[in-house]
């Protein structure tokens, strides 16, 4: 029997109410996706484009259904204008930006919901990761001066306090990326621990926290661990150690999201896992089509794959086997997830190619927990098998693999790619006089200042005990002279300190075309040949590769 009209219009009135529920959860979510967008680099930006495109053409199309016209009409606004940033080819810019946040301002006063959050409040990501901004609080000008100097070598922006009452008003009106602490340049570290423990409770995000001391006893560790503090360093201070920890936290900030791809050839729950994952951190492409995954690896270079046991056409067993038909995928991590409970069935899909398997439904804090773990540890296992221990390096027969790579990609494009040898000078007199520790803390400072100021597409590879092999992609000889140069004259800045005793090191380097040859060896042997021209000639100063001149018959 039919509903009475007035049941009808009860029922469509419940169901407005829950889309309206629905919606109140879902713009928060919306803000941050294009938040994400907004902040997005030059390679990230058009994937982050890709998913708002997706997000707001669904809700285009469900909100006039509902009662809510201008909300549908706004959010088709801002999938036109992703569009039309996705079909030219530059980032897109501040005005672009702003257009954007003003029509999802406008959205959001459609939906009833308060605008007060607006997006400039948000901590703009730094587009350079060498300017990091340092407060630093310390009195004791032999250990604030080298420290300064190195932490500017690095290209880090440093303010310095003598009074911590002005230091936590500076963080409170612009947090930081990090704040030094001089214990023993307050009267009360225990008042101090206070006030810096009361800066951290209204930060989205705690501001990382390093101290200085002169105390070495475990209360006063424990009372800097309960204060908040992420990095003790007992004096005498060694600059470089401060600056390779500095490092490891900011390396460990910029590092690329996890990557999974999704193949499920139902696209509705396929993006529901998307969004559960990309709201954790986490970046996700969907595939429906298992015809397209190595395309789909090939493009994204995921660290898990979450596949979907029962598709039409091509099982996700077959699917999997059909990746490990390729060395290249072999270590990536696949999950299966299917409603599947039968427990032997289970098993016979993992022996095919998988790794793991989840059972639908499962919540949605289960799926990221499982998948954040795999990829860590997928993340963890690839460096372990490619980076040098002591520098993070690529190991020596990797960077040539790398360089052979990129020698066939310049070739193919016609581009110019750059080779550069470096050599620390004097490296055996350090570790004679200074120690062999020592000695890793100079090439782990030198493997620091390659890494953080060349660009994310060049290549560095540790070559040998002190010697750094560089690849720099699409940089002509003149260019790659300079950078090297640049790199050259900062090192030599870097203050290094050993049993009280101050020292600097230098460093040799030589520097060839890779557009030449597509063999690695003939590159490599070429910027080893300058580098040793360069030492020849007194050391600290890079040589670029000449050919020999041809020999002439009589």
């Amino acid at each position: 029997m039919q509903g009475t009209p007035a049941n009808l219009e009860q029922q469509l009135a419940e169901l407005n109410q829950q889309y309206l529920r629905r919606l109140q959860q879902e713009i928060p979510q919306l803000q941050w996706l294009l938040l994400q967008f907004i902040q997005a680099g030059p390679l990230e930006w058009r994937e982050q484009a890709a998913v708002l495109v997706l997000r707001f053409h669904t809700l285009a199309g469900s909100a006039g259904t509902f009662g809510l016209a201008r909300v549908g009409t706004v959010a088709k606004s801002i999938e036109k204008q992703v569009k039309a940033l996705l079909s030219q080819q530059q980032v897109p810019d501040r005005q672009e930006h702003a257009l954007l946040q003003q029509y999802f301002v406008e959205m959001q006063q459609a939906a009833g919901q308060p605008t007060e959050q607006h997006f400039s409040k948000a901590k703009p990501q730094r587009q350079d990761k060498t300017d990091a901004r340092i407060l630093l609080l310390c009195n004791d000008p032999l250990i604030s001066q080298p420290m300064g100097q190195t932490l500017k070598t690095f290209g880090h922006q440093v303010e310095r306090f003598v009074d911590l009452t002005q230091l936590v008003a500076s963080a409170k009106l612009d947090p930081p990326d990090v704040i030094i602490v001089d214990l023993d340049a307050l009267d009360d570290s225990t008042a101090a621990f206070q006030s810096l423990s009361n800066l951290q409770c209204p930060q989205a995000q705690p501001i990382p926290l390093f101290v200085l001391s002169s105390h070495d006893e475990f209360n006063h560790y424990l009372q800097a661990v309960r204060a908040g503090v992420i990095g003790y360093f007992v004096k005498p201070l060694n600059p470089a150690t401060l600056e390779a920890r500095l490092q490891r936290l900011l390396s460990v900030r910029e590092r690329d999201a996890f990557r999974v791809l999704i193949v499920d050839d139902d696209m509705l729950l396929a993006q529901h896992y998307a969004l559960v994952l990309q709201n954790a951190g986490l970046r996700a492409e969907i595939l429906t089509d298992p015809a397209e995954i190595f395309q789909g690896l090939r493009r994204f270079h995921p660290d898990v794959i979450l596949l979907d046991v029962n598709m039409p056409e091509c099982s996700g067993p077959e699917l999997a086997q059909t990746v490990r038909l390729q060395d290249e995928w072999l270590g990536v991590p696949i999950i299966y997830l299917s409603s599947e409970t039968d427990s032997e069935r289970q098993m016979a899909s993992l022996i095919k190619a998988g790794d793991d398997f989840l059972t639908k439904p499962i919540s949605d804090n289960a799926l990221v927990v499982a998948i954040f773990a795999r990829a860590q540890r997928a993340r963890q296992l690839a460096e372990v098998m490619t980076k040098d221990s002591l520098t993070g390096l690529l190991q020596h027969a990797h960077i040539k693999e790398r360089l052979g790579a990129e020698l066939e990609r310049a070739a193919r494009l016609q581009q110019n790619v750059s080779v550069a040898m470096l050599d620390i000078d004097h490296f055996k007199k350090v570790n004679d006089v200074y120690g062999h520790l020592t000695g890793d803390q100079v090439i782990s400072s030198l493997a620091n200042l390659l890494r953080q100021q060349l660009r994310k597409t060049d290549l560095i590879g540790r070559y040998g005990g002190e010697e750094f092999l560089l690849v720099l992609p699409e940089c002509q000889l003149d260019k790659a002279c300079q950078v090297v140069n640049q790199l050259r004259e900062a090192f030599a800045r870097i203050p290094f300190v050993s049993n009280g005793q101050t020292f600097h090191c230098t460093l040799s380097a030589g520097v060839t075309s890779g557009s030449d040859s597509q063999q690695v060896d003939v590159v490599v042997e070429h910027a080893d040949q300058a580098l040793y021209q360069a030492k020849g000639a007194g050391r600290n100063q890079v040589i670029l590769y000449q050919p020999p001149s041809p020999v002439l018959n009589d």
